[in-house]
């Protein structure tokens, strides 16, 4: 099926592991559920932010009644010519934080909400999901199932918040793995007002020997970071001024999906620049309002916990 898009709905139907990764719990919703073209059992699925419909379409293939709908106008304009010949969709230019559940008069089996953002900061899915979980059912399923999120400390050249995705590409060096701070079930009621306290721990000298950290950096980020300037391995001196944050989604309970181009890319985030050394951790604290934008993020040291041994 051909579908109608504008420029940034032919990127997401490009992303192609972001779309099979939604078909593929879409599928496995109706083999668990025992749903097929001939059962007689009807099921009704909400398609919140909707977009071009492409999720509506897949869906379709299972569920007797779709209701998807879209806040923009023009994209939904898309999304109506795009699934005109689906008598079991319709759609509807709405906001969901406002939309008259109750006048459709049944519950859905399955809530579909692809209003996804890194950590969940920028786009809507919790407060959307906070309101529409009222109208599933009881033995009803969301899709995505949850997110986890991870952050891992870095020295990047631009101070500012930053994506990683195809077009942009951030100059950057971590210097330590990531940690899990967060993970969230959307079938939980999940407070918009997210903080967490974060330890991230610095590569050792051992660690950095063997990762190659200094020969594996080019000459570009070499003069890019001031490397002599800000780094002596030698005399253990490194600095942090930034955290990567990177989120896993779970489609369902054996569908995990990591950042894609168009699905949660990387973000880095600035953070007080500071001198550590190796093996030291460093205490964060994060905050943020999920769906509220990045404007709302706050970072803030509060512990550099040096290594004794």
């Amino acid at each position: 099926m051909k579908f109608k898009v504008n420029s940034y709905h032919f990127k997401l139907l490009r992303d192609y592991e972001r779309l099979s990764a939604f078909k593929e719990a879409i599928d496995d919703y109706a083999i668990r559920n025992g749903k097929n073209s001939n059962c007689s059992n009807s099921k009704v699925a909400f398609d919140l932010g909707c977009g071009s419909g492409v999720l509506s379409y897949f869906a379709s293939e299972y569920m007797d009644r779709i209701i998807a709908i879209e806040l923009n106008n023009s994209t939904y304009q898309l999304a109506k010519e795009n699934l005109k010949e689906f008598d079991k969709i319709q759609v509807f230019n709405d906001d969901i934080l406002s939309f008259d559940f109750s006048k459709l008069n049944e519950k859905a089996d399955l809530i579909i909400c692809e209003m996804l953002d890194t950590a969940l900061i920028d786009e809507e899915e919790v407060p959307v999901l906070n309101r529409a979980r009222k109208f599933l059912k009881e033995d009803g399923e969301i899709i995505p199932k949850g997110m986890i999120n991870s952050a891992e400390a870095v020295f990047m050249n631009n101070h500012f918040i930053q994506y990683e995705d195809d077009e942009y590409c951030p100059i950057y060096i971590s210097l330590g793995e990531s940690v899990v701070f967060s993970e969230f079930d959307f079938m939980d009621e999940i407070d918009c007002n997210f903080s967490a306290e974060i330890e991230l721990n610095i590569y050792g000298n051992e660690e950095l020997d063997e990762i190659g950290f200094e020969e594996k950096l080019s000459q570009e980020r070499f003069e890019k970071f001031n490397f002599k300037e800000n780094f002596n391995i030698e005399e253990d001196k490194l600095k942090i001024n930034g955290i990567k944050l990177t989120s896993f989604t779970k489609l369902n309970e054996n569908i995990i999906c990591g950042p894609t181009p168009m699905l949660n890319p990387e973000i880095l985030i600035p953070i007080e620049e500071t001198e550590v050394r190796c093996s030291d951790s460093v205490r964060i604290r994060l905050e943020y309002v999920m769906g509220a934008g990045v404007e709302t993020i706050k970072t803030e040291i509060l512990e550099i916990i040096h290594d004794v041994r």
